[in-house]
């Protein structure tokens, strides 16, 4: 089973930081709490390349094109209709990209939303600047992958570029000049990109 360092977009850290404070305040069972958990154990099941057993499935063309995408379904509320489950109720949309450094590859977590009126996609697509209606250029796989992940693609040129800034930041000790600020999250190392960061 391959192994993955897992990059997180700012939102979904947020969204994170933000479950796991109300699900501080809940009784076990809550809404908050339970996705909560699902957000947590799909975040491993990435890293550890489980996605699989979360029905993980590769994304295509539809409303948006986002066949650079996959997803896997995590259960947080229970769904029905005429005595018929539905199924897991909440996706988490990911990205996958090869290495240059010779190191594990990488996976983007993109965004957590309930399933309800096609949302994780609509969300997904506004936060990969994805228009309705129109296909993105031909992909070309890095590697070959497993039919539930998403195709690994080279990695792109901002993720390439930050994550190089990343490992190599100078420490502040003895610094004469205060550098000009620029967004900066963590990475495996606690330094990262400014789009993604590592859990």
């Amino acid at each position: 089973m391959t192994q993955y360092r897992l990059l997180v977009r700012e939102e979904v850290l947020q969204q994170l930081a933000v479950l796991k404070r109300a699900a501080a305040t809940q009784a076990p069972g809550g809404l908050r709490r339970r996705e909560h958990q699902a957000l947590e154990l799909g975040l491993r099941a990435l890293v550890h390349g489980q996605e699989e057993l979360f029905d993980g499935k590769r994304l295509g063309y539809a409303a948006y094109d986002l066949s650079d995408c996959a997803e896997i379904k995590l259960a947080v509320i229970p769904e029905s209709r005429r005595n018929h489950e539905l199924g897991p109720s909440h996706r988490l949309l990911y990205r996958e990209f090869e290495a240059e450094d010779g190191g594990l590859p990488y996976r983007e977590v993109v965004c957590f939303e309930p399933r309800k009126d096609d949302r994780p996609f609509d969300v997904a697509a506004a936060r990969l600047g994805r228009v309705r209606g129109t296909r993105i250029r031909t992909l070309a796989a890095a590697a070959a992958t497993s039919g539930a992940a998403p195709i690994r693609q080279p990695l792109p040129p901002d993720l390439r570029k930050a994550l190089a800034a990343a490992a190599n930041v100078a420490p502040a000790s003895g610094a004469v000049n205060p550098r000009q600020l620029t967004p900066r999250v963590r990475t495996g190392l606690g330094r990262g990109d400014p789009r993604c960061r590592d859990l």
